[in-house]
């Protein structure tokens, strides 16, 4: 078998392209292979008419996958069809989409990469290829993935969190499907406007008539974005937001409380700071028996962090008249306590009562947001930064928008 009958074969090239030579160039470590077309017809690539060959495109060439350690490229000049319906129009080749660069194989290859490796600078030299080539695969995949979306699948929960991309406050903003943790997309920024052109552009009007829950933190502009596109969705203030607000009024306290304590010699809240934080089930017992000791006091952080652990009841409540009354009762102590920084979260809850009795309703949460959010933070990790919030947002989308991103043909 010669090296064009071996190409033939394992390339999987069929009438009415067959290979007409390979080239073998040891010093550059690369084949060429040839590939031309006998005088047939072809498809028109819009009807699908058998139409006659115009003329010939200038040679092109496609990367293909390695050789052995060759680098292998595919060369042909593709002809130009001209049907009487659609006009002169380029053919359609079986190795490659059209206006790419790679082989469809090669493509699909460079993709499972790129997803492995999560960062380009480091898949472009496993490939060989540029980082120019391999944000232009990215990008090729992911809109075509996006293209493949379901228009008119239901999105009865989604979630709205956001991203720090540079310091600064220079945010983004992302848009999940509740259900099944996918990121449907992602704006520059964290304001109304920006929420209000994530709602528009991430779903379609069918999916807007299925929401029937937007977990959000309670950051005025996503709630005031989601009125405008989802009237009749119910805003749900995630838990997880909540539970951070109430840990924040705790550690303002105990630093409060550590700074005069220790200026009488007093150290007990020294190097306490996740005693307080932690739920005591994740604790060792030798940190549960450190808590122990210290509830045994008159601290003011205690009865914050007792007010705060209290507060697990509201989600715990069988119904929404029992959370109610807990709430108002619970209001009742922190205003007893006196406490400054419980006080401002307590009022804070108050004004949005109707959100966080919702979660009874619904029983849905930002939990997924913020595991999506936690590997967002390993992909900026290991690419250590993004330069550009479009970057940044093709990045998320690839890795976790569960896009079907190969080409169409490998599907």
């Amino acid at each position: 078998m010669d090296a064009t009958e071996l190409y033939q074969q394992i390339l999987g090239i069929r009438a009415p392209w067959y290979v007409d030579g390979v080239n073998l160039d040891h010093q550059a470590a690369k084949v060429t292979v040839q590939l031309e077309h006998r005088a047939e017809g072809f498809a028109c690539p819009t009807c699908g008419a058998a139409v006659s060959v115009y003329d010939h495109a200038e040679a092109r060439t496609w990367r293909h996958l390695d050789t052995c350690q060759f680098e292998t490229l595919l060369t042909a000049r593709v002809p130009r069809v001209d049907c009487a319906t659609c006009g002169v129009l380029t053919a359609t080749i079986p190795w490659a989409a059209p206006h790419g660069r790679f082989t469809l194989l090669f493509e699909c290859f460079a993709l499972d990469v790129l997803f492995a490796v999560q960062v380009q600078s480091r898949a472009a030299e496993l490939l060989r290829l540029s980082d120019d080539q391999i944000r232009w695969l990215q990008h090729r995949a992911v809109e075509r993935g996006l293209r493949r979306r379901d228009p008119e699948r239901p999105r009865p929960h989604v979630m709205m969190d956001e991203k720090s991309l540079h310091a600064g406050h220079h945010y983004v903003t992302i848009l999940s499907d509740g259900t099944h943790g996918e990121v449907l997309d992602v704006v520059e920024h964290r304001t109304t406007e920006a929420a209000t052109e994530l709602f528009g552009e991430a779903l379609t009007e069918t999916q807007k008539a299925t929401v029937k829950a937007v977990s959000v933190d309670m950051w005025a502009p996503f709630a005031q974005a989601a009125k405008v596109h989802l009237p009749d969705a119910e805003l749900v203030y995630d838990r997880f937001h909540l539970s951070e607000h109430l840990n924040a009024a705790v550690d303002k306290t105990r630093r409060a409380e550590h700074k005069r304590l220790s200026r009488a010699g007093d150290t007990r809240l020294k190097s306490t700071r996740y005693l307080w934080l932690r739920s005591p089930h994740t604790l060792s017992d030798s940190q549960r028996e450190r808590l122990a000791e210290l509830t045994q006091g008159e601290l003011e952080t205690v009865s914050v962090w007792r007010l705060k652990e209290d507060f697990r009841q509201f989600f715990e409540a069988k119904h929404e008249a029992a959370a109610t009354d807990f709430f108002h009762d619970w209001h009742t102590q922190v205003l007893q306590l006196g406490n400054a920084h419980l006080k401002q979260v307590a009022t804070m809850f108050k004004n949005h009562l109707d959100g966080m009795l919702a979660y009874l309703r619904h029983r849905v949460s930002n939990g997924l947001a913020e595991n999506i959010n936690g590997r967002i933070q390993q992909l900026k990790s290991k690419a250590r930064g993004f330069r550009t919030w479009a970057g940044f947002r093709q990045a998320i989308l690839f890795h976790l928008g569960q896009l079907d991103l190969y080409p169409q043909t490998f599907r």
